[in-house]
């Protein structure tokens, strides 16, 4: 399924950005969108700014210095066996 390989992929290379999840998948950047959405939602993923010194100025939405599908980067949140830690029941009371 797509939406697994997206996130698999995600946990290879730790972070991209939303043009290159388009074109390494082969689709759309808007369909790429709609299911990064899906792993924005579980925390699995988080979207971060770009380190450019004319991005660090918050002003993506008029800025021409990165092309729009770079202005989205998106990083792993999670390994790939993260272990939720279960506290022992203690059945002396």
């Amino acid at each position: 399924m797509l939406i697994t390989a997206i996130r698999d992929y995600l946990h290879t290379i730790g972070q991209a950005s939303l043009q290159d999840l388009a074109r390494h998948f082969q689709v759309q950047e808007s369909a790429m969108e709609q299911m990064l959405a899906f792993w924005l939602r579980k925390g699995t993923i988080r979207q971060l700014t770009p380190s450019q010194p004319a991005c660090n100025q918050n002003k993506c939405s008029d800025c021409i210095a990165c092309p729009d599908g770079v202005k989205k980067i998106y990083q792993i949140t999670t390994s790939p066996h993260t272990t939720i830690p279960i506290n022992p029941i203690n059945h002396s009371t």
